[in-house]
């Protein structure tokens, strides 16, 4: 061992210590454990420890990489000190390490200097089947009565495995025999024993003995089996044998009893008279010797008397045959199996042993915290929790404390920076206990010097401040003096404080050079109840060392808050009660609490009814005071308004209770309560409150309710505000397709064919009543066909020019409205070119054409518009055919240039709607109306395609708008009068369905 350390120290630093540098100082644990059989050869490989670690072998390193800190010596195992290859060195018997404990660990550490790492080896030694069964004799002689009853039982002795597991003693078996039997006993440890069982009558002159073979069976693989030899001798009749009252008994006994002590009080009865009824017991011959040097039996009494001192750690049970015979001729005997277990009690003391990490114990001051000093090993030889050792360190300054790797093993670490200036030499006191129920101890001194160097760290004088002050204090007061002390000199020995940042470094302040701890503000009990912060102490060298240390300051609590009533809610110090009443009865039903006397109007839930008592509780009233201890305990009185006593508070509940059997006479009557609630404080704090207590009957307070409004609930209100927001979104969603509407009806068009063929099959059309203002007048020269032009020229359209030459003009700003001054416009409009009408031509078309008589009472009536005479010396024109006429023409074909404006040739119907109140419109109408009703039909006509006999009607629907001028009869909603024109082609609107109307 001194080698390994010697070694050991090689690999370690100056001084020969392990040095861990970083934050990562503290030394790894970790615990291996591995299996091997027993009884495997020599050099049999274990396991690896560098794989456990997570790395290779480092064979290029200097000295040993895993050295082992502690070995037993009954362990027979190498470890490699470069890999930390494990493997056996020699034979290993599990029953020579273990006896019959299971399962079989042996451990040691081993430190891998590489990774810093202490190492728990824990190697399980795995039991094989290599021990029979054996009996403490090859041979059993027993004897029996030929009179021995059935049943009657002889103890046998038991087999011995040292094996454990499924390798150990398993069963028993009995040659055959029609008088024998055998039964196996299971002891409480789990031991087993046979017993001979009588199972037919014996005849002396017939057996006088029996050869049997009892053989013992292992469960193993293969199993193994031991045998003995029972002879059984058949005795001549002594009337009766001794009986014992149990046939086996087990007992337990302490294992510091001592020598004399009586373990139990055998009694065999025998009911013969004279000698042949005295008894007399003895232990059986087959018993080993440490049982006759252990247990004595007196002969005549029947006492087992402890002989010597027993000790579990050697041998934890004992088994005792017991035998019992009469004084008479032939004798005999009867048997008894008495088990005694051992129970262990803690009698050992802990035993220390340490491993230093250098010889002698020099420790530099410059080691950092956590550096590894020694492993401490404890041991105890008792089981259970008295063999649990527990260590620790006795020391001053707490600069080095244990660390428990495994079981009763502990490493000693540095737990601070050391001052060799200040304590040159450490003494420790390292306590170990056990765990049992009177624990023992040990001690032993560790004595530690110092070696030197120029690094010394401040170092406080208590490793945790605490101290107390009450709440409410002034600011800048003083709370206590942080001291630390530095023995370098100069700079390096000069001390500055400061409080480490935290979320409560601002509540403290302390002084840098002397380290007072002031409070910057008055603090609150009630938002702390105390805080913690810690003071950095540095020193002004180079490299600048600090420390730190916890300073807790608690906070004494002062009578600073009056209670506060939290129920029942109060408004404006107040709060009312509604007691319901049953007006038959005059039982009292569950109060209503309300902060403003209301009762439980606006609430879901009615009151339910409960029969009266007395006193019957009314309501709880709870306050809570902010204060702890007596400044929070509260006390509830009623100051006035209980002049009756009617009413009874709980002072410390604060239940209000009434106290009454039959309330009816108190129905109607209101009662006002002062209500005190007062803190033990000193000086104590109190809060008052009015309380109205309200006793109504259920028809009563049903009727109240329903006047009051009452708040709304929860539900109420989220339903209000669903409404709401659905009929706010319905009329978004309404507007939004509104105009989308609009939007899609200005920008579609309508055919007028397809429109009429739409409308054909419906029994009733649309209808809207035309106002004068509605109907337009626009010019429309329909049926022209584009000539072509010249090469590169686009085509003539032939309409156009003719329009041109007719004189109108392709610009039209403006709609023609049907007014007087728009006749006489059209009266006497000429043609300025192209047309040679006269003056008196185009009076007499005009005239002709609004002046055009008409059926009032026919269904349809056909406007014929005459083909107008030409001018004098003019030729006669073609005339111009309804738009949509294959042989249609316009002013502007060759050949008829000169041609004035002509009616079409083929007439248009103008569809009347029947006249739904049966009368006749008058024959005579003013000239407005006629006029207006002539351009109309003049306007309609305009409109006819392609077949001239199609029917136009004033219930058509809308009438797609021509690319070209056309005479459009509009109906607008706006009353807003548009030109479809082609200079004014952004005027466009979708126009509303023609409905007949009164023209």
């Amino acid at each position: 061992m001194m080698r390994l350390l010697q070694l050991l120290l090689g690999l370690l630093g100056p001084g020969g210590y392990l040095f861990l540098s970083g934050d990562c100082q503290e030394v790894a644990t970790l615990t291996v454990k591995y299996q091997v059989s027993e009884e495997v050869p020599s050099g049999t490989v274990i396991g690896k420890l560098s794989q456990e670690l997570g790395r290779e072998e480092r064979s290029g390193r200097a000295g040993a990489a895993f050295q082992v800190l502690q070995l037993p010596q009954a362990l027979p195992i190498q470890v490699d000190s470069k890999d930390g290859l494990l493997s056996t060195g020699r034979r290993l018997d599990r029953e020579q390490l273990c006896r019959q404990q299971d399962p079989c660990l042996v451990s040691f550490d081993v430190l891998a200097t590489g990774d810093l790492a202490l190492i728990h080896v824990e190697i399980q030694v795995l039991d094989i089947n290599d021990h029979q069964p054996r009996f403490p004799k090859g041979e059993q002689e027993l004897e029996i009565s030929e009179s021995a009853s059935l049943r009657t039982r002889i103890p046998l002795d038991r087999a011995l495995d040292p094996d454990t597991g499924p390798n150990t003693l398993h069963s028993y078996t009995l040659s055959p025999s029609e008088h024998f039997a055998l039964d196996v006993i299971v002891g409480p440890d789990e031991t087993k024993h046979a017993e001979l069982v009588v199972v037919k009558e014996l005849d002396r002159e017939i057996h006088s003995f029996f050869d049997l073979v009892l053989t013992a069976y292992d469960s193993g693989n293969p199993p193994k089996s031991g045998t003995s030899l029972v002879k059984v001798n058949v005795l001549d009749s002594n009337d009766n044998s001794p009986v014992f009252a149990e046939s086996s008994l087990a007992l337990e006994i302490q294992e510091d009893a001592s020598p004399g002590t009586l373990l139990i009080n055998l009694t065999a009865t025998d009911p013969d008279q004279g000698p042949n009824g005295e008894v007399e017991y003895f232990l059986s011959k087959h018993v080993p010797p440490e049982v006759l040097d252990t247990f004595s039996i007196d002969a005549k009494t029947g006492q087992v008397i402890l002989r010597q001192p027993l000790d579990y750690e050697k041998n934890p049970a004992y088994e005792v045959d017991v035998q019992a015979r009469d004084l008479g001729p032939n004798p005999i005997p009867a048997h008894c199996k008495i088990l005694i277990k051992v129970l262990d009690v803690n009698d050992n003391t802990p035993s220390i042993h340490i491993t230093w990490a250098s010889q002698p114990s020099l420790v530099s001051e410059a080691l950092p915290k956590d550096s590894f000093i020694a492993l401490i090993m404890a041991k105890d030889l008792d089981s259970g929790n008295n063999g649990l050792v527990h260590c620790w360190l006795s020391q001053e300054l707490g600069h080095f404390r244990l660390k428990r790797t495994n079981g009763n093993t502990y490493m000693l670490l540095t737990n601070a920076t050391l001052d060799r200036e200040q304590w040159p030499q450490y003494t420790l006191t390292l306590l170990a206990q056990d765990q049992g129920p009177q624990p023992l101890s040990v001690k032993k001194q560790l004595s530690i010097q110092i070696s030197d160097a120029n690094d010394n760290a401040p170092v406080f004088e208590k490793s945790r401040y605490q101290v107390s002050t009450r709440e409410n204090n002034l600011p800048s007061l003083h709370l206590i003096t942080i001291k630390a002390h530095d023995a370098d000199l100069g700079v390096n020995g000069k001390i500055s404080y400061h409080i480490q940042d935290s979320p409560v470094s601002h509540l403290v302040a302390i002084d840098s050079d002397t380290g007072e701890v002031t409070a910057q503000r008055s603090l609150d009990y009630e938002q702390m109840a105390g805080f913690e912060f810690l003071v950095i102490a540095e020193d002004r060298g180079q490299p600048q060392l600090a420390s730190s240390v916890s300073v807790w300051v608690s906070l004494l609590d002062a009578n600073d808050n009056v209670p506060e009533v939290i129920h029942p809610i109060l408004s404006d110090g107040k709060a009312s009660l509604s007691v319901l009443v049953n007006a038959s009865t005059g039982h009292l039903l569950v109060p209503i609490e309300t902060p403003n006397g209301v009762g439980p109007a606006g609430t879901d839930m009615p009151p339910q009814a409960t029969p009266s008592s007395r006193p019957f509780l009314l309501v709880t009233i709870v306050a809570r005071d902010a204060d702890s201890g007596a400044n929070g305990e509260l006390l509830y009185s009623i100051q006035s308004g209980n002049e009756a006593g009617l009413f009874v508070l709980s002072p410390h509940l604060g239940q209000l209770f009434i106290n009454i059997t039959n309330a009816s006479s108190l129905t109607g009557s209101e009662w006002e309560l002062e209500i005190v609630v007062e803190d033990q404080g000193s000086p104590s704090l109190q809060t008052r409150a009015l309380l109205r207590v309200f006793f109504v009957t259920s028809v009563d307070h049903l009727r109240d309710s329903a006047r009051e409004p009452g708040a709304l609930s929860t539900s109420v209100l989220t339903v209000i505000c669903l409404v709401v927001l659905l009929a706010i979104s319905g009329l978004i969603l309404a507007l939004i397709m509104s105009i989308c509407r609009t939007e899609k009806k200005d920008n579609r068009a309508y055919n007028c064919r397809e429109a009429e063929s739409t409308y054909r099959h419906q029994p009733k059309r649309p209808q809207k009543h035309i106002q004068k203002a509605d109907i337009h007048l626009v010019p429309v020269l329909r049926g022209q066909v584009d000539e072509p032009g010249e090469a590169g020229q686009p085509p003539k359209h032939v309409g156009k020019e003719a329009m041109m030459e007719a004189g109108w003009d392709p610009c039209l700003q403006a709609p023609f409205h049907l007014t007087p001054t728009l006749y006489r416009t059209l009266r006497n409009q000429g043609n300025q070119g192209t047309l040679a009408e006269s003056r008196e031509v185009l009076q007499d078309t005009v005239n002709l054409l609004f002046n055009h008589p008409r059926q009032r009472n026919a269904s349809r009536e056909n406007l014929n518009l005459p083909e107008p005479q030409p001018a004098m010396g003019q030729p006669r024109s073609r005339p111009l055919k309804v738009a949509g006429s294959p042989t249609g023409r316009m002013p502007g074909d060759q050949g008829s240039k000169e041609a004035p404006l002509s009616p079409p040739a083929s007439s248009a119907t103008l569809r009347r709607q029947r006249n739904l109140h049966g009368k006749v419109a008058p024959e005579k109408e003013s000239g407005s109306r006629q006029i207006l009703r002539s351009l109309v039909r003049l306007s309609v006509a305009a409109f006819a395609e392609r077949n001239p006999v199609e029917e136009l009607t004033v219930d058509s629907p809308p009438v797609q708008t021509p690319r070209s001028r056309e005479f459009v009869v509009d109906t607008w909603p706006s009353r807003e009068p548009v030109c479809i024109h082609p200079c004014l082609r952004h005027h466009h609107r979708s126009p509303s369905p023609i409905r007949s109307t009164n023209i």
